[in-house]
């Protein structure tokens, strides 16, 4: 029998909205019910709404404690990464929850799901069947190391997400406190697959990783709604070239903006500067983290507004850029003076950069509230200039 009983699941179906807290201590009320693995159910549910809408839609689904959900890609991110896949077998060898895996199986004919917490094993395992999933994912409770080592297939991929955490729970981001320890370990998994992808903390620069990491094909920084999630690597053994730099932001349901780049090419180029035209750009978080500003403003034709403030301008609207687009409506100096006359009702979406202060304390100088369709951006000019400006969003 699964550890969802019909009776669980009308339960927690009943109580999807209540404080799991209030839930876990009707264990008096409900002796035959086991109250804390329900409450750590609808605590789950309530958590991963947005995160695991199709596994939150599935009753049948069982969820594990909260940091196994912490620590998961998110469905988004995840189909994103298996659909630049296809083969007859893969492994994933720190399976954790199993949203990769999952997400895998949709491109692989066989999916090795290896998890060495045996209790995280056992969930995955009853999720299979939940999904329908029994014929594609193979579950093995175990190290996922010491399962290639006798593993005798062949492997079209293989993918590792490391743990980036220490002994004591705390986050770690460094290639060598990431269990596995990647830099230790990499040689032996080239070996063992055609590709090798690993997913790291958006937080790892990117030069660094290519640098210690040998045979990097591609490097996806990887943003939901604007919001970099994490970094993507796909490897092979074989490859001696450059890496290509794929920043991917997905901008609406399933709408994904990409823009590639080298380093190499970004390192080359000289960049373009303007005045403050009728449009001003900003580029999404992807593009940010890696830090492909040059190459943007070149493939785009757009030039910078200060090399250090990371928007570009021009003075007709440009189709296609990968970020936020606002329309320029009026200009003056950073004073409260100033943003009184600009915005006569005393809000806006204000927010800094390379303006000399930060955000917050650019509202509290400007002394604006929050709200409305108008944005007040404090920058820098080429000319060194401190500006506000009035600014709608277009796209």
């Amino acid at each position: 029998m699964g550890l969802l009983t019909s009776d669980i699941k009308k339960f927690i179906r009943e109580h999807a909205d209540e404080n799991p807290e209030t839930v876990a201590l009707q264990s008096k009320r409900y002796p035959n019910l086991p109250m804390a693995f329900i409450a750590q159910q609808v605590k789950a549910r309530q958590r991963i709404l947005k995160k695991l809408p199709s596994w939150h839609a599935n009753g049948d689904v069982v969820f594990p404690g909260s940091l196994s959900l912490e620590q998961c890609s998110s469905e988004t991110a995840a189909a994103y990464k298996a659909r630049l896949f296809e083969g007859e077998s893969m492994a994933d060898l720190t399976g954790g929850l199993g949203i990769d895996a999952f997400a895998f199986s949709n491109h692989f004919k066989r999916v090795y799901h290896i998890e060495r917490s045996s209790e995280l094993s056992a969930i995955v395992g009853e999720n299979v069947e939940a999904f329908g999933k029994t014929s594609v994912v193979m579950t093995v409770s175990g190290d996922g190391l010491e399962w290639l080592d006798t593993y005798q297939g062949e492997l079209d991929l293989l993918y590792v997400d490391p743990v980036r955490r220490d002994g004591r729970s705390l986050k770690v981001s460094a290639l060598a406190e990431c269990e596995p320890n990647l830099k230790l370990v990499w040689e032996r998994l080239l070996k063992r697959a055609k590709r090798v992808a690993v997913k790291l903390s958006p937080g790892l620069d990117i030069d660094l990783i290519v640098n210690e990491l040998r045979g990097i094909r591609e490097v996806h920084v990887i943003s939901v709604a604007n919001e970099c999630k994490e970094t993507f690597c796909i490897a092979e053994d074989a490859y001696e070239g450059e890496a290509e730099i794929i920043c991917a932001n997905e901008r609406s349901a399933d709408v994904w903006d990409r823009f590639s780049f080298l380093r190499s090419e970004e390192k080359k180029l000289v960049g373009d500067f303007s005045d403050c035209g009728r449009y001003l750009y900003e580029p999404n978080a992807s593009i940010m983290k890696a830090g492909a500003f040059k190459t943007l403003g070149k493939k785009m034709g757009l030039p910078a507004l200060h090399p250090r403030t990371r928007f570009y301008t021009s003075s007709e609207l440009a189709d296609r850029f990968p970020g936020r687009v606002f329309e320029v409506l009026d200009t003056g100096e950073i004073r409260s003076k100033v943003a009184r006359a600009l915005f006569p009702e005393g809000k806006a979406n204000t927010f800094a950069r390379n303006a000399g202060l930060t955000s917050d304390a650019l509202k509290r100088k400007l002394k604006l509230g929050d709200g409305g369709d108008l944005f007040a951006i404090g920058t820098m000019d080429v000319s060194e200039q401190r500006l506000l400006l009035k600014c709608r969003r277009v796209l």
